[in-house]
């Protein structure tokens, strides 16, 4: 099944400790809360948005059917039945058998290597609004296969320098992806953890100057950990306080967006 009415997106960044997992994990937050069907899929062979959430059983068990395993040919059709319920969204999860080297080695000289995930997808017995897929912190066939399978991204970014300039090679990456399988639009710029200081203020005019997108930045001291901590999103959270509400508000603006570029209507009226 294709379902040309899903929005896909794939949030990556070749470098480590950019902000991935986290704006995966509270932007599937906001589009749940707001109604939307949301499908969040951890193709990261860490495994941190699988493990993030309370689901570390599901990582480790190789014996079971992973999410490695069907995207073979002959097991696609079983994605359905390795999607589990989370109380916000459901989640297609990690397996440790994403981080055998042999097994990437595998996926890397298949036919249709990069298109896998895609057709995976394609298989789906439900209709989602949104699917959201997380990635390793490398260019690699995992990733490749996250934004082929989505065609849109949002890039999250420290805005530190040597962070800043990883947005030049991931630009090449995704050049060279486009050359093979088609436009990949680029949806926004993320900038996580942001001081009140001269070095993140000025990469982020440096960022806002060079890409013409939005550009959303989520300061340092929201609270963003301790609702994950507890395996949900910050909209899932039942602690309430101003800082709670502050990182409610930045990730609605998200939703905003996707809403407004994917022409969805959200179920359940949003605050303001």
């Amino acid at each position: 099944m294709t379902d040309t009415n899903t929005a896909r997106i794939t949030v990556a960044n070749q470098k480590g400790g950019a902000g991935k997992t986290t704006d995966v994990i509270h932007t599937g937050g906001a589009l749940s809360a707001r109604g939307h069907d949301v499908l969040l899929v951890d193709i990261d062979y860490h495994g941190g948005l699988t493990c993030s959430l309370g689901y570390n059983d599901l990582y480790y068990d190789t014996d079971r059917t992973t999410l490695f395993d069907v995207l073979d040919f002959d097991q696609m059709e079983s994605v359905s039945d390795i999607i589990v319920k989370h109380e916000e969204f459901d989640i297609l999860p990690a397996s440790e058998k994403l981080a055998n080297n042999k097994n990437i080695q595998t996926l890397l000289e298949a036919p249709k290597s990069r298109e896998r995930l895609g057709m995976t997808l394609d298989e789906l017995e439900r209709d989602y609004d949104y699917i959201v897929v997380d990635t390793p912190p490398s260019l690699n066939v995992l990733t490749d296969n996250a934004l082929v399978a989505t065609g849109n991204v949002v890039i999250p970014v420290i805005p530190e320098k040597l962070n800043a300039n990883s947005l030049q090679i991931f630009a090449k990456q995704l050049s060279s992806l486009e050359q093979a399988y088609g436009d990949i639009n680029r949806l926004a710029i993320v900038c996580n953890r942001v001081e009140q200081n001269a070095e993140h203020r000025k990469t982020i005019e440096e960022i806002k100057s060079a890409y013409s997108l939005p550009v959303f930045e989520i300061p340092k001291r929201t609270d963003l950990s301790q609702s994950i901590g507890e395996g949900v999103s910050v909209f899932g959270f039942g602690k309430e306080n101003q800082r709670v509400e502050d990182a409610r508000d930045l990730f609605n603006e998200i939703a905003d967006l996707f809403d407004e570029t994917f022409e969805k209507t959200a179920p359940v009226e949003v605050e303001a």
